[in-house]
């Protein structure tokens, strides 16, 4: 595919240098929303919100932020080395559809709470997405 370049050998739809500092901005937004509904989640555990480990989903929060980031990053790389057809619009579009896949991505990590027919919840948070629960039904 034939790309038409600028002077300084840029594809001429690459947006310049300042499209970078989204990334950051946009990955902080995916986390926090991740986070949000996860807290939502998990709302009615006794070992959910209201436990001390909630500190840990807490402090989860700019590990899981530096790992969206740096995705986030390498994404615009990608899209401005290959731009798609469309301009700036689709890779804008683009780098969005990421960013959502990366927050889905967070929050199916974090799993839902096992509430048993029986009685309340007894689970709590994991403690990175996909490393599994804490609590007594963990090993399920």
């Amino acid at each position: 595919m034939l790309v038409s370049r600028t002077q300084d050998g840029s594809p001429t739809s690459a947006p310049g240098c300042g499209w970078y500092a989204s990334a950051p901005v946009l990955s902080a937004v995916g986390v926090y929303g991740g986070t949000v509904w996860t807290v939502r989640s998990w709302a009615d555990c006794p070992l959910g919100n209201d436990a001390g480990n909630n500190i840990g989903l807490q402090m989860t929060m700019p590990a899981v932020w530096l790992c969206m980031t740096l995705s986030v990053l390498l994404t615009q790389r990608a899209l401005r080395r290959r731009p798609l057809p469309g301009g700036r619009a689709t890779m804008c579009l683009a780098l969005l559809g990421a960013v959502v896949t990366l927050t889905l991505l967070y929050r199916f990590g974090m799993g839902w709470p096992y509430r048993p027919p029986e009685g309340d919840c007894t689970e709590g948070y994991p403690l990175f997405p996909f490393t599994g629960k804490t609590g007594p039904h963990a090993a399920d």
